[in-house]
């Protein structure tokens, strides 16, 4: 378990306690959207070819609205998933969106 005082704590057991996570690859939900960050550590989700270094796939939050997906990176996963019980799930979605859509 992470110590009580790190610092990427910021209540998000307050909506991720017990969660269901997707591990997915990220996928801009428009040319204004085009990006995201870790709930946590705030690490960039962001596809360009220009730029490696930023994160490509992750886990998820399965929203109602795509535009609410919460997303983890696989470091911040690690160090969180048994202290918040979450769950993970293949399940063929990229954050609420059928990856049937993308291909």
């Amino acid at each position: 378990m992470m110590p009580k005082d790190d610092w990427r704590r910021m209540g998000q057991g307050d909506y991720l306690m017990g969660a269901r996570l997707y591990r997915v690859p990220f996928i801009p939900q428009s040319e204004q959207r085009d990006h995201e960050h870790c709930v946590f550590c705030f690490d960039k989700f962001y596809l360009h070819p220009g730029h490696p270094e930023f994160l490509r796939e992750g886990y998820c939050t399965e929203p109602i609205n795509s535009r609410t997906a919460r997303w983890i990176c696989p470091q911040c996963f690690r160090d969180f998933r048994e202290e918040f019980g979450w769950t993970v799930d293949g399940g063929g979605k990229v954050c609420g969106i059928s990856r049937k859509n993308f291909a």
